[in-house]
This record gives C-alpha cells, structure tokens and sequence, in this order.
C-alpha cells in the first residue's frame, strides 16, 4: 500500500529563524487527501508490527536515546492504523514532544544535566497526555448519550493540563487539544440539540425507572435478607431480637404483605410466649410455694434454737455489712484508715535519752506509716524535735499504747490526718473536732416487757363488746349489765386480780362498771405495750456526756456536741478523735452486753401408771325338792298333773281349779303332807320362794369384789360360764382379768428472750361458763342477767430470765400454769312446776282387765353450769447453769387398794377357798415433775462456730 496525495500538516512551534530545522505539526484528518491504493511488487516485505514499533520508541525513550526513539516512532505513525486511539494519541504527543529542537539546551549547560531534566519533563508529560487520552476516550464516548458530562470531562481535562508542572510549549499543546475538543463538542451540541435534550429528558426517565426499580430490587435484597434473619431468630426462640428485625423491615417497607407477615407472626407468637412464661411463672409460683410448705413443715432441732443458715451465704453476707458499716461511719479516706489499723502494730520500746524525732520515726518505719511533727504544737508545750525520751519495756505492746506512754508527759498526743500520723499537743488535738453519726436504734429502744392481762382471747372481746354498747341497754335504771373481772388461782392474789384463766363479770351501778379492772395495764396485745415503744435517747446521751470527757460537751463550754435525730434513730455526735474512739468503744461494748439472749423450756411431765386384778369365780348351787316334777307349774295343786299337749281337749285342768296354798289337798281341808321349799335369794320380810320351789345356795362376792383403782373393766380378760345339772345343780362363772396403763405426758413451752426480759407463752384455750344469774327489774318488766367466767385450759409461761456476769448461770423467775376443765356440772334453780296426770284403762267400765296411769311433772327455772377446774402451777426463781436442768417442783400420788369378799370358814379352806371368794387388786401411781432448762444465745459464739471471725 503507498499513500497518494499530499499529507495536510499543521506547523506548531517552528522556528523562524532556521526554517530548515524540523518541525512539529498536528495532522489534520479532514484535509488529507491520500488514500489507500493496491500496488505490486516483485517481493513482498512482511510488515512490521505497528505496536512493536511503538514499544521500541518507548523502550528507547527510557534509554534516553531519542533520535532512535524518534525513528521507531516514525515508523510506528506508518502503522497508526493499526493501533487503537489511546495509543494513537500517545504516539502523536511522542512525535511532537520529540521534534522540538535541542540546540538551545546544549548551549547553556552540562549535557548531562540538560538530560535529565528533559527525561523528567518528559515522563510528566507522557503522564498528563496518558491520563488525558483517557479522559478525552471516556469523554468521546459520552458525546452522544450524555453531552454535558463529556464537556465536564474535558474540563476536567483542562483542570489537569493547567495544573501540570509541564513547560509552556507542552502545556500550550495540551490546551489546544483539551480546547479543540471543547469546541468540538460545543459545534456538536449545537447542531443536535433538540434531539440531544430529548435523550437528556429520555435518559432522566429511563434513569428514574432504573433507580425505582434498582431501589425496589434493593428493598427486595434486603427485606429477603431481614426474613431469612428473623426467620432463624424465630426458630432459636429469640423472640424480642425478631422483633426487632420486623421493626427494620417495618421501615424499609412498611407496606410490604411479608412485613405485615412478620408483624402478625411475631405478635402472635410474642404474646403466645409472654402466656407461656406467664402460665410457666404461675406454675413455678405455686410449686416453689408448695415446697416452701412443704420446706416449712420440716421438724426444727430445739436442741439447737439458733441456726445461722449456710455458712458461706452468712459470712458473705456479713463481709458486705461490714464492708457497708465501714463506709457509711468513716469519714476518713482508705489511707487513713490503714494508719488507724496499724496502730494496733506490737512494738518493743527501749530507749534511753533518744531524741523524740528519732523514736517517732523509728515507730514508723516499725509500723510502715508516714509520721509528721507539727512544729506549732510542739512549741505550744515548750517540745522540740530534739526532746529526749527514754522508755524501756520487757514486752511487746501495741503501737497506740506505746504513742500514749511517749507523748502523755510531754502533754502531746496525736492525730490521724491528711494520711499521717501527726503528732501535735493535746489542746490543739482538743480543738480539732468533726462530727460523726451514730446509729443507735438497737440502744435507745427498750425491750419491752410482756405480761400477761386481762384483755387477751374472749375476755378481750367481752369488755370491748361491752364498751362498745350504751351503759343503759339493761334496764330502765341505767345499770350497766356487765362487768369483767377475773380470777387467777395461781396469782395468789383477789379474785378479781390479774388472772389469766377465769374471767367474771360483775352488775354495777354506774358506767364505770364496763371497764376492765386493770386501768394502768397495757390496752391491747398479750404483750401490754400495744406491739411497740418509744425510743428513750435521753439515757443514752446522759450516759456518753456523764461517762466520756464530761468537760468537753457544749453544756460546760466544750466543743463537743451532741444531737438525736428521729428519723431513723442515730446520734449526731461532734467531737474530737480521741473522744469519738471513746463513745465508739463504748457502744460497742453495750452492744456485746446487748446480745446476749436466752432459750427457755420448761417441761412438765406427767407420769402414769394404772395397775387392776382379778379373779373371780362365781359359784351356785341349786338342792332341788321332791315337789319339782315334770311339767308341774307353780301353784298347782299336787293332786293335779299337767301332761303335755295331746291333741286332747282334757290335757289341762279347767281355769280356777288351781291350789294356791301348797300342802294343802284339793279340798284345801287338811295338811297333806310335809315339804321343804327354797325361798328367794335377797327375800326380807315377807316371804317370796324360789320360782321353782328348789333351794338356791348363791353367793354375792363375785359383784363386790371389783377392783376401785387402776381402771377395771369388766371385759378386759375372759369369762368362762357353765352349768352341771344333775341331782345338785351348779353354775360356774369364772372372770379372770389383768390391765396396766402408763402413759407419759409432756407439756414443753418454749420461748427465747433477751438478757433480763420478762417473757410469756399461752397455749390455751378458753371456754366461757354462765355460773350465775342476777335479776335485772325494771318498769313491769324483769329479766335475768348473766353472770359469765372465761376458763383457760391448757398451758401458759411467764418468765423472766437475768445471765449472770461470767455468762455461765441464769437466773429464772418462772410462773407456769398447767391447767384442765376436768367436767362440767349443771344446777338448775327452781321457780315453777307443772304435774300432768294422764289415766288409760281397758275391759269393760265394771271389769277392767288393764289401767295405765302416767304422771308428766315440768319444772321452770335457770340452769347454770358449774366446771370442774384443776391446774398446777409453781412461782419460784431459781439459778440454772448453761444448758443444764433444774427441777422446780413436782407432785406425786399413790393410790393402792385390794378387795377381797367370800363366805366365812369356806374361804379359808385349802383348794375350795376360789370357789367361796373374790379378789380385786388396784393401784394407780402419777408423778407430776416440772423442770427448767436454758441455753444462753451469744452472737459471736454461733458466727465462731460458723468459722466467721469476729467483728473487730
């Protein structure tokens, strides 16, 4: 292929001076009229490669070898054609950078550095006509689609260009091309701008839809994203993580069906959960409350009345409280603190003429705590640093004696302050006070005392029924119609003292009446303080002004001052540090004495035994007579005979043809004959016979010979009767019983108490009697008031118990009260009677076969009840040791008898004795016992028990 025609080259940069010298020049497409021919040659050359010769020329341009660089490039323009724009546009910027000339550089300087320098303009220029190839391509290609940002690339282009660090022709060439194509551009815009705008406004729509539709593929992503998540949070029961990924897609896409989905779906089954944790929580609820019942129906060892609970849970529990204490009562930072509990350091004093600088120091280096010498107060006591001091001990003793016996002769002393040991005289020490509160709730509030009084149980509700109606509700004359008063046996007192088991009522004539008898006592509770007491601080800070520094408190001019504060039972306390140490040390002591408590048991036992024997033999003898034929009746005549029933109508004699005198023969004239009959046993004055007319041989010890004591029943053994009838008819019945009861019964109050409190315990229960009547007359008309006791049956305690100084004894004042309604009688007062007599009679009016008579007598009148009433009770003080037992009482009863009834002689005689007597044997034993036993309850003993050290 040849080019024909002329090439159309513009001139850029040529020299006017040499026009012979090459030049550069910028080829212009639209005025080249060469073109492409066919031609033929004999031998066809192969053709170079296009590229290849284009990378030649940059190889050898890096070599710095630019007339061969230039060559290669020449070569490569043949081949322009072949390579793509970008590299086409690199290969013009090559042939015009390289055709300037390059005699002007030689002349001015060192070869070398001339190099260098165009090699560096160089690379920068192939890097800005590099990066604006690109951006002119990116530009070229926007040019239909999108005009305005392909003008905005080329004058980013521009920007670029401007902004290189190039030479002014370089740059010039540069510009006339980014301006070239701006202009280009503009001539483009101009011609098409109709339909340009169009593709603007069809591309805005077109780009409208694809941004929805990519925003709605997006939301679709994610939402999918968000489903699959809540989806596997659902399934891992993460329930409120769900929600809140429905709670994301709620606001993507709030309209969406699947999020609507997911709202139903985690709204049903959060509040399916929430049920089900509600309904697993009422289960729990009930189960843990069951075995909390059932947890508390576990019997409880009184052998060991205080329990700490877990070991670890309590010395936990007990470092935290300490630890809480320590905090809210100290003022002083942690450091000061540490000093504070290194003065308990032992040290060993010897010292002989020591200047007081160097023992001070000493001490601290011994203790591991800064010291200071406050030079004001030394001066103030005439004491220098150089004061000698001489001590010498033969033992160890803590760091805070030692300090005291050092520095009381020298009238210093010393403080805790700023996180050292001052040490300072003792009136500026005096004069440094600060406050300090004090919780003393357990100190200033007493422990009441609780004794028992008359308004307790059903007597209680009586006198407030009674209060509570109008004092003329009995009658027109304003008489009140009850009274309580009550009585107790064990008191010892009048019947209508402080009694704890029987409670009456009394008429009175005035309003008065209806009140209880004890006006001073407590007004409600079995305790007679009302369930509470007042805080007494008063005594507490008479004790601390009058015991510790009395010439330091505001009431004789000191600085100290003290203060109570109700709200929650502390004293505000403003004083010196050796002062505060003091009241401290002191509370700290009653509190130890404080503590001690006391568990009482009083036991009353009841011992049982009932012993009862016998044998008895019941042995009768019957002599028949010749008059007890066969089928002989009683009062027949002996010349008659009756013979069994044959059919006959003559088997028996007609009616009234019987003899009623026996002997006598029918005619009733003479004796017959004469005969021996037996009369009835028990039969005095007239005579009455035998039934039979035999002679009976009985004996009546087999009744009498029961036992009185032990208990006896009849059916407690075995009975064997029989009967030998022959000639001599006898009966034998033989009883043979043995019974023995013991019983062992334990009555046990029990009750803790603190150190030197009166106590008590009631087991009872009370049961009201109308022992009497009182008549109530008024205006025409009249009534019957009652007169009412409470009785208590059952078992009461009050007590008081006082630990002895070693807390190895307690003394006990105890008043039990054991007592039993044993029966109840009734007593009925008569005021009228009524006599009802009712007669029946049968037959005929002239010969009644049968009358009746019955009397009915009713009586009128008030019935009142009259128990039986037994108690025992014992009112005693005793001194008991720890854990030991001491009896307070008892009773004990014997109750033995044995009757023996029999005939005379035939009682006596060997063998035949059993048949003629009866023995009954019966004892009954009862021992009443009543003892005490107390353990002393202290605190610390049951923590060191635990392994929990004490609270130092």
């Amino acid at each position: 292929m040849h080019l024909l025609g002329p090439a159309i080259w513009t001139p850029i940069g040529t020299d006017e001076k040499d026009p012979a010298a090459a030049s550069q020049a910028i080829y212009d497409r639209e005025h080249d009229t060469t073109r492409n021919v066919p031609a033929t040659a004999q031998n066809a050359v192969e053709p170079e490669d296009g590229l290849e010769l284009f990378q030649r020329g940059e190889q050898a341009l890096r070599d710095h070898d630019r007339a061969t660089a230039l060559n290669w490039f020449r070569k490569a323009n043949l081949h322009r054609d072949e390579l793509d724009p970008v590299t086409q546009q690199r290969l013009q910027d090559h042939l015009q950078f390289l055709a300037r000339p390059q005699d002007a550089g030689k002349k001015t300087g060192d070869g070398s550095m001339l190099a260098e320098t165009a090699a560096t303009q160089q690379l920068k220029y192939r890097q800005v006509a590099a990066e604006l190839s690109r951006k002119e391509q990116a530009a070229g290609r926007l040019r239909e689609t999108s005009p305005k940002q392909a003008r905005q690339a080329l004058e980013e282009c521009r920007g670029i260009v401007e902004k290189a660090e190039l030479d002014k022709a370089a740059r010039d060439i540069l510009l006339r091309r980014v301006d070239r194509q701006l202009e280009e551009l503009d001539r483009y815009v101009g011609a098409n701008k109709g339909r340009i705008e169009l593709n603007e406004r069809n591309n805005e729509v077109r780009a409208e839809i694809e941004r929805e539709r990519q925003t709605k593929v997006e939301v679709q992503e994610k939402l999918a994203k968000l489903v699959d998540e809540f989806n596997k949070l659902m399934h891992e029961k993460r329930y409120p993580e769900a929600e809140v990924v429905y709670k994301r897609a709620a606001e993507i896409a709030p309209d969406e069906l699947v999020v609507q989905q997911l709202k139903n779906t985690v709204t049903l089954v959060s509040r399916t959960e929430k049920y089900k944790q509600i309904r697993d929580g009422k289960e729990a609820g009930f189960v843990a409350s069951m075995n909390g019942v059932e947890e508390s129906a576990t019997p409880f060892d009184d052998s060991k009345p205080y329990v700490h609970g877990d070991a670890k849970t309590w010395q936990k529990l007990t470092e935290t409280r300490r630890e809480q204490l320590r905090q809210l009562a100290n003022r002083k930072t942690e450091r000061d603190l540490e000093i504070e509990k290194k003065l308990r350091t032992p040290v060993w004093l010897k010292y002989k003429d020591a200047p007081l600088a160097q023992v001070i120091e000493d001490l601290g280096k011994l203790a591991q705590i800064p010291t200071y010498l406050d030079p004001r107060g030394l001066t103030e006591e005439g004491v220098d640093s150089n004061t000698p001091v001489s001590i010498n001990l033969t033992s160890e003793i803590s760091l805070k004696s030692a300090l005291d016996l050092i520095l009381q002769p020298l009238h210093l002393s010393y403080v805790i302050k700023s996180e050292v040991l001052k040490i300072t005289s003792e009136q500026m020490r005096d004069g440094e006070v600060f406050p300090k509160i004090y919780y003393v709730a357990d100190l200033v509030t007493p422990i009441p005392n609780f004794v028992p009084n008359s308004r307790m149980g059903i007597r209680g509700a009586l006198d407030d029924a009674q209060a509570n109606l109008p004092n003329n509700w009995a009658g027109l004359n304003g008489d009140a119609p009850l009274s309580v008063a009550v009585s107790n046996p064990a008191s010892g007192g009048n019947a209508a003292g402080d009694a704890r088991s029987l409670l009456a009522q009394m008429s009175s004539g005035s309003a008065s009446a209806i009140a209880p008898l004890n006006p001073s006592g407590p007004l409600a509770g079995p305790g007679g303080l009302s369930g509470g007491t007042q805080a007494d601080f008063e005594t507490l800070i008479d004790l601390l002004t009058s015991t510790i520094a009395p010439t330091t408190w505001d009431d004789v001019g000191g600085p100290g001052s003290i203060q109570q504060f109700q709200g929650n039972l502390s004293l505000v306390i403003s004083q010196t540090q050796e002062v505060h140490e003091e009241i401290a040390d002191l509370l700290d002591q009653l509190r130890r004495l404080q503590d001690l408590q006391v568990t009482i048991e009083v036991r009353f036992i009841t011992l049982n035994d009932n012993f009862f024997e016998r044998i008895g033999v019941n042995f009768d003898i019957n002599l028949p007579t010749r008059l007890n034929k066969p089928f002989a009746l009683f009062g027949q005549s002996l010349g008659e005979t009756s013979v069994p029933n044959t059919g006959s109508s003559n088997a028996f004699p007609p009616q009234g043809n019987t003899i009623q005198n026996i002997g006598l023969p029918a005619n009733g004239l003479t004796p017959a004959q004469s005969v021996t009959v037996g009369l009835a046993p028990g039969a005095t004055g007239s005579v009455l016979y035998s039934s039979d007319l035999d002679i009976p041989v009985q004996q009546g010890s087999f009744a009498l010979a029961t036992p009185q004591f032990g208990g006896y029943q009849a059916g407690a053994g075995s009975t064997v009767g029989f009967a030998i009838l022959s000639n001599i008819e006898a009966y034998f019945l033989i009883e043979a019983s043995q019974g023995d009861r013991r019983s062992n019964v334990l009555q046990a109050p029990k009750v803790t108490l603190f150190n030197g409190q009166s106590a008590t315990v009631f087991d009872v229960t009370q049961t009201p009697f109308v022992i009497s009547v009182i008549p109530v007359v008024g205006a025409f008309a009249a009534a019957q008031q009652p007169v009412i006791i409470v009785l208590n049956e059952g078992t009461s305690l009050t007590v008081q118990a006082v630990i002895s100084s070693d807390r190895r004894f307690v003394r006990l004042t105890l008043v039990p009260f054991f007592s039993n309604i044993t029966q109840v009688s009734t007593f009925t007062f008569q005021g009228s009677s009524n006599t009802t007599q009712n007669s029946d009679s049968e037959g005929p009016s002239a010969n009644t076969t049968k009358r009746v008579t019955s009397t009915v007598t009713s009586t009128q009148g008030t019935t009142v009840q009259l128990p039986s009433f037994s108690f025992f009770s014992v009112s005693t003080t005793v001194s008991v040791p720890d854990g030991g037992t001491v009896l307070l009482g008892g009773v004990k009863r014997l109750s033995e008898g044995r009757n023996e009834f029999g005939t005379p002689i035939l009682s006596k005689l060997p063998y035949l004795n059993r048949l003629f007597k009866n023995v009954g044997i019966g004892r009954e034993t009862q021992s009443l016992m009543m003892m005490v036993t107390p353990r002393i309850i202290i605190q610390e003993e049951e923590e060191a028990l635990l392994g929990i050290p004490a609270t130092p």
